[in-house]
């Protein structure tokens, strides 16, 4: 039977599969076609008529049907659908043919009516044009709220030297110090005038003469719409949204930062003072900080920016701010310190971990004496308290005073040391949390820490960020508690960050255990204070680095740069009626290596006989061979980028020589760099670098600037020309370099085994000069005197400073009260050294500078020198 059936199946198959097959030809489809479209003609009229005014809907649309069915009364279509309805339904099949349906009973199927759609009706056309007006309307309040901006006026008038004017809707008016000017009111300073103008959020625009601008503002966002002139802007700090600078040709984008803008006929320049700028032009968008430009077209050059904010009216009140620092600094230097420590009392009961240790003196005492001194000169000097009141701190709480006033209290319950340490039990960060013991010398520290202290630390919320306990209730605080937990033991005070470390140290006193003393750091420490230290700050840099997880392409690279090395870094200060002693020591594990071990033995330095004794600064150091230094810098950068060789290798011949072989073997590792000589129009650098070989140096040098020719003709950009001259006997080399309108020039010439190089020949002869009359700084009996007190003959590096001589060109350039105030700060600035000495475990650095001798005024000071450049006009347009 199998058999059978299986070739009945293969007889079915072919079958089907030659009917599938078999294409009728035209004709046949045509006489199809014409045969239904016949039968359809014949059905038609009855069709249309019966389908109008009989649908079939369900089945009780189909039983009205079936007496007609039954007498074959039905078009065939009703017919067929009749019929077909009966197969599938088995009531209306009982019905039909009477086998005992019970009529009653529900019908099976009902058509579901055709979807007729979304149909408009007033009621929804009404309720849509509702919700879309009071979409419109909300979308337009919001736009009006938003762009419409805060209400009151955008700036007002601080100071005006001259005259300004406002011009509005309600025409022009004369401005004056106090007016209030609105949304997008023009103002305009007149020629040989400057204006002030602090805008409602706080930023402060200065405003050259001949400068228009006008201030429009958004809820969030801020513009300044710079129609001509230049103006410097001082952005004050926001929370949300910028402060814009909008000119005719670009769009500067900025949030606390110091700038000017400079828009005239030829186009705008945008310098940098502090922080960062944005500026779009052009389709361009420059990301500029300290110190850069940016000019928007190529007929606007490039100048410096002491010359573009020449103008400026602040100077004589940043002179007047510097002068009032230095009578200051000249009054606290007075104040009595604690004397240096020989011991410690707290080091012994540090836990065996501690990775940090930072020891300072009880100076509740003089700290208090300098507020009095700070405060005495505050209430005599409105320059100071306008400084004051600007930077906010007048209006903290608690008042700087109030906490010292209470920091004063609380030294007179503590012992004459106070210990900040950290242990090393944190594998995330290296360290713990710190934690800050002091003895303590008198009964009632806890009381008063809870009466007073507490509640001026108190959040705005009313929330607790100190609390004071004893032994008996630390327990009772758990491990997350918030803010400044203060334990007052019986003989020590602790306190830290949170209670758990307090808690730890706590268990650490009660045990009485004195490891740390026994550890190769503490006991280096211990050493430390044997010599006498005010203020001594160690670090077990070693534990920190091996606690913390670094990847390995940059663990080897810290290995190849030979600081995985590191050790401990220590540093000390003291001071006596004299001198200061100040010390920092990095030590190592072993002898020096890779970039660590750069910097040299103590050795004498020829290049400093170059540099005479009226320098204003000048650093110096001698290091191990630069083809060695170049080596490490290779391996330290090649172990964290494999394709580094290869590209190594493509750069030697893009140059035209080895920077190995023909550069650094030429070089040796002496250099010293100067300012030495007058500061306008130029600053009078120079360098002085020890050579092995002249003339395998030279040949570099001319294959380096044909190299970089090759490169500025590719984008073309002006290239550099290297000429040279004889005079005196001697070669003379100048390199120099044409960009942007502006013209650079080194000269260098080859001298007893030195290079030096400086912006002019003159420079170089002056240089040479005082080598041969033997009056450089490093005879010079008063450098001397500044040099730390040791067993070395030599250093290994040096950095001096003297404010003094760079101040003696300028009196032409100032005013007699400009020259007056800097005359002051002449005489109380102090000239100071840093010496450092690189032995084969450690680097140590020493000075014999007192606390205030490097005045923290100087850089200002240079920066504000810069600011009177000869032959800068007030008057500064493109």
């Amino acid at each position: 039977m199998k058999i059978f059936r299986s070739k009945q199946d293969a007889y079915l198959d072919r079958a089907i599969s030659e009917l599938r097959g078999e294409q009728p030809d035209a004709k046949t489809l045509s006489a199809s076609a014409e045969r239904v479209w016949q039968r359809l003609q014949a059905g038609e009229g009855e069709e249309a008529a019966t389908s109008a005014l009989q649908p079939i809907r369900g089945c009780a649309d189909i039983r009205s049907l079936l007496p007609a069915f039954h007498q074959q009364e039905l078009s065939p279509a009703r017919t067929l659908i009749v019929a077909d309805h009966l197969r599938e339904c088995a009531s209306c099949r009982s019905y039909a043919y009477g086998r005992g349906f019970d009529g009653a009973t529900s019908v099976n199927w009902r058509m579901e009516p055709a979807s007729r759609g979304f149909q408009w009706s007033i009621v929804r056309l009404s309720c849509a044009a509702a919700t879309v007006a009071l979409l419109v309307a909300l979308v337009w309040t919001g736009h009006n709220w938003y762009f419409a901006g805060p209400p009151g006026n955008r700036a007002r008038i601080d100071s005006i030297e001259g005259q300004a004017y406002g011009i509005g809707a309600a025409g022009e008016r004369a401005l004056k110090t106090g007016d209030e000017v609105g949304e997008g009111e023009l103002i305009r300073t007149a020629a040989n005038s400057h204006a002030q103008v602090r805008l409602f959020e706080g930023s402060e625009v200065e405003m050259n003469q001949r400068a228009e601008l006008a201030v429009s503002a958004s809820r969030r966002d801020t513009t300044i719409h710079l129609d001509q002139g230049s103006i410097i802007v001082e952005a004050a700090k926001r929370h949300t949204g910028h402060l814009y600078v909008s000119a005719p040709d670009c769009l500067v984008a900025v949030t606390g930062t110091v700038f000017s803008v400079n828009s005239g006929t030829k186009g705008s320049r945008v310098a940098v003072i502090e922080g960062e700028v944005h500026v779009k032009h052009a389709g361009l968008e420059s990301i500029l900080h300290s110190g850069d430009q940016v000019a928007t077209t190529q007929s606007v050059g490039l100048v410096p920016v002491r010359e573009e904010i020449a103008w400026s009216s602040d100077l004589d009140h940043e002179l007047a701010l510097l002068a009032e620092f230095s009578k200051l600094r000249t009054k606290l230097e007075e104040i009595q310190t604690p004397g240096p420590r020989y011991e410690s009392k707290i080091l012994p009961l540090l836990p065996a971990d501690t990775v940090l240790y930072i020891g300072i003196p009880n100076l509740g005492d003089a700290l208090q004496q300098a507020n009095q001194v700070f405060q005495q000169q505050l209430s005599q000097s409105k320059v100071l308290q306008d400084w004051w009141n600007k930077s906010g701190n007048s209006n903290q709480h608690p008042t700087p005073q109030e906490l010292i006033g209470q920091i004063q209290v609380i030294s007179r319950y503590l012992g004459e040391e106070v210990v900040i340490t950290a242990r090393g039990s944190s594998a995330s960060s290296g360290h713990g949390p710190p934690v800050l013991l002091a003895e303590v010398r008198q009964l009632g520290l806890k009381d008063y820490l809870q009466n007073h202290l507490a509640d001026t630390l108190k959040s705005p919320q009313g929330i607790a960020n100190l609390h004071v306990v004893d032994s008996q209730s630390l327990s009772s605080l758990v491990g997350d508690e918030r803010g400044m937990v203060m334990l007052v033991r019986q003989n020590m005070l602790v306190a830290g960050g949170d209670a758990a470390s307090v808690r730890e140290m706590s268990a650490q006193l009660d045990a009485g255990a004195t490891f740390f003393a026994g550890t190769d750091f503490g006991q280096r420490i211990a050493t430390v204070y044997s010599r006498g230290a005010e203020t001594l700050v160690a670090a077990n840099l070693g534990q920190i680095l091996n606690s913390s997880h670094t990847q390995q392409a940059d663990s080897k690279a810290l290995r190849n740069s030979g600081f995985n090395d590191i050790k401990y870094l220590i540093a000390s200060r003291g001071e006596s009626s004299s001198q200061g002693d100040n010390r920092i020591t990095l030590e190592f594990n072993g002898q020096r290596h890779g970039i660590a071990s750069w910097l040299a033995a103590p050795a004498p330095m020829g290049s400093l006989d170059y540099v005479s004794s009226n320098a204003g600064a000048a650093v110096s150091f001698v290091a191990k061979q630069p083809a060695l230094m170049l080596d490490d810098i290779f391996s330290t950068i090649g172990a964290s980028n494999p394709s580094f060789s290869q590209s190594l290798a493509q750069t030697n011949p893009e140059l035209g020589l080895n920077l190995h072989d023909d550069l650094a073997r030429a070089l040796g590792g002496e250099l010293t760099l100067a300012l030495d000589g007058p500061v306008l129009p130029t600053p009078s650098w120079k360098a002085i670098v020890e050579v092995n070989d002249p003339g395998t140096l030279q040949v570099a040098i001319d294959k380096l600037v044909q190299a970089s020719n090759r490169q500025a003709q590719k984008s073309n950009q002006p290239g550099l020309t290297l000429n040279q001259t004889q005079f005196g006997g001697r070669t003379f080399y100048t390199i120099q370099s044409q960009g942007a309108g502006l013209s650079t020039e080194c000269d260098y010439t080859f001298a007893d085994g030195y290079m030096i190089l400086a912006p002019s020949r003159a420079l170089l002869l002056a240089a040479l000069q005082t080598h041969a009359n033997g009056t450089s700084l490093a005879r010079s009996a008063s450098f001397r005197a500044l040099l730390p007190s040791d067993n070395h003959a030599n250093f290994s590096a040096m950095i001096y400073q003297n404010l003094s001589p760079i101040l003696k060109p300028l009196s032409s350039q100032l005013t007699s009260g400009q020259l007056a105030l800097l005359q002051q700060l002449a005489a109380d600035a102090k000239p100071s050294v840093f010496c450092a000495y690189g032995e084969s475990d450690r680097i140590e650095v020493a000075s014999s500078s007192k606390l205030f001798d490097l005045s923290p005024g100087f850089p200002t000071l240079i920066h504000l020198l810069g600011l009177s450049d000869h032959g800068t006009s007030r008057q500064a347009n493109p």
